[in-house]
């Protein structure tokens, strides 16, 4: 068996640990059949140490990472972060836990460990009832967050004072490490901020990672005021630390919920939430530190929980389907129908397009939404008549997706939908990106048999150029100009789009015909198809009339 380094060494060893990690505890143990022995450690962990030898339960070897990554000395043979159930069970009145968040290997016998969290009796620590309150290893999910708050709160309730300041920190660009240094290293970081965080708010407070990368502060109004414990907090968090033999300062985002009079009983997940709004707010705005404002971090909040539900609306049966007519004008019957997604909520009630379509656009929602529009539309268009068109429409980002056209085959294939009567709208957000990936993806889609509409246009991207340039068998024209067909220059700009479009061969589509009368206009407009609630609303169900009864204006 070799022999753990000398005393004095590991003394030394402290030492220069304790600043650069932010550690207290710490301990050498040497492993003797499964039964660490105690060869030197800091005050703090030997208060910890128990009487009688505590079973040792060694990390597994996969967690094993370049000791490098903590800036620890040469002579280590690997580093551990470490997350319960691992740890020393002490068996003293009743059994205990010590959580070291780290471990590292000095030769085959020693261990290096620190820092703890030991589940400690409570009976004389200020907040008695207090569940404990984990800041490495595993994470405090919600509702123990909650607890933790509440218990505070009853404290302040009954001792008459303030309620305590409330501290959310999120670090930033927290996947960048993990992706450029791995897991481990990522693990590393969390398990020294949130030990930096404990030593540094000291015995009037509480640390609790929460999930991902964030953590909660939980302070005494008495200390700081709540920007000086930010702002002190955030310097703790920006000290450099070495990863994978990389120097690294972290910056952190906090919100800030200051103290005032300690609210009713239950008021923890709210207290939680303006935390967590006001700290999304300083990531957005890119000023580190922001305090609650109810007005601004509701209204985040709010678009917050809307882009959960909207993730879950299709798997729980809120999104659904209507279908609106557009017709032939050549032979005033039905072409065939747009599917536009409708969104029932079960305590918003109905969410309009307008609001939920940019939202799943900016958050990548719209990918899975989309792909489950597509299927579910091809899926339902199989019982229309064999002429009948399904348009369905198709984001920028989902166009740009390079298994796009593997998707449409796929759903196409599922379905058992012919592709020539697939119409997949595309906007002219589209075209802003007029290169050979662009058109190599129209004219796959098209001689896959699938047809192409441009939609919405003339709203601001588009020229005639496009026209004759870009593969397509229909152009949408926006309701705008529908609208504006008495103005000279609509119409003049109108007719010009409709002889270019002839000439490529391709139809166009007046959108936004309300009135019976603007079906008559249109058609002497030379439009080769229309589409508004003159033709027909949207429906559930695509209902056909009997043949030439409608849009003969």
């Amino acid at each position: 068996m070799s022999h753990p380094p000398e005393p004095r060494a590991i003394a030394a060893l402290f030492r220069m640990l304790e600043p650069r990690l932010g550690l207290s505890a710490m301990g050498l143990i040497a492993c003797e059949d499964a039964r660490p022995r105690l060869v030197a450690a800091t005050p703090a962990l030997s208060r910890l140490w128990p009487r009688e030898a505590p079973a040792f339960a060694p990390p597994p070897a996969g967690a094993r990472v370049d000791p490098g990554a903590l800036g620890l000395p040469g002579g280590m043979a690997a580093v551990w972060p470490l997350a319960p159930p691992f740890g020393l069970v002490v068996h003293d009145r009743r059994p205990r836990r010590l959580s070291p968040a780290l471990a590292a290997a000095l030769d085959d016998a020693a261990l290096l460990l620190g820092p703890f969290l030991p589940a400690a009796p409570r009976a004389r620590a200020p907040r008695a009832a207090a569940p404990p309150c984990p800041v490495r290893g595993a994470i405090l999910p919600r509702a123990a967050a909650h607890r933790v708050i509440e218990s505070a709160l009853r404290a302040a309730r009954r001792g008459g004072g303030a309620a305590p300041v409330l501290l959310m920190f999120g670090l930033d660009r927290f996947r960048a490490v993990n992706a450029a240094l791995g897991l481990a290293a990522g693990d590393a970081l969390l398990a020294v901020t949130g030990a930096r965080l404990e030593r540094a708010l000291g015995p009037g407070g509480r640390v609790a990672r929460l999930e991902g990368d964030r953590f909660l502060v939980i302070a005494e109004p008495e200390g700081d005021s709540p920007d000086a414990l930010a702002t002190r907090l955030l310097e703790v968090i920006r000290q450099p630390i070495v990863l994978a033999g990389r120097r690294l300062t972290t910056q952190a985002s906090v919100g800030v919920v200051p103290p005032g009079a300690p609210p009713p009983a239950g008021a923890a997940p709210a207290l939680l939430a303006q935390a967590d709004g006001a700290m999304r707010r300083a990531k957005e705005d890119g000023r580190r530190m922001a305090v609650h404002e109810p007005a601004l971090d509701d209204a985040r909040l709010e678009s917050s929980q809307l882009e959960i539900d909207l993730a879950n609306a299709p798997g729980s049966g809120q999104m659904r389907l209507h279908y609106q007519p557009f017709v032939d004008l050549g032979t005033g019957e039905i072409a065939g129908a747009e599917a536009l997604m409708r969104w029932r909520h079960p305590t918003r009630g109905e969410v309009r397009p307008t609001t939920f379509i940019p939202l799943a656009e900016s958050t990548g929602l719209i990918l899975p939404l989309g792909l489950w529009a597509l299927r579910s539309a091809c899926r339902a268009a199989r019982r229309w008549p064999p002429g009948i068109t399904l348009a369905v429409n198709i984001s920028a980002l989902q166009f740009h997706q390079p298994n796009f056209i593997a998707q449409v085959e796929q759903v196409l294939a599922e379905t058992g939908f012919p592709a020539e009567r697939l119409e997949l709208e595309v906007t002219e957000t589209v075209l802003m990106r007029d290169n050979p990936e662009t058109l190599g993806t129209l004219r796959a889609l098209i001689g896959r048999g699938v047809r192409i509409a441009l939609d919405d246009f003339g709203t601001g991207y588009s020229a005639l150029a496009y026209l004759a340039r870009l593969p397509h068998h229909r152009i949408k024209l926006d309701k705008s100009f529908v609208g504006d067909l008495a103005n000279p220059a609509t119409a003049e700009l109108i007719r010009a789009i409709i002889a270019q479009a002839r000439a490529n061969g391709v139809g166009v589509t007046a959108e936004g015909v309300e009135r019976p009368e603007q079906i008559a206009e249109a058609r002497a407009m030379g439009f080769t198809h229309a589409q508004g609630y003159a033709t027909g609303l949207p429906e559930a169900e695509l209902t056909l009339p009997p043949p030439r009864s409608r849009a003969r204006g």
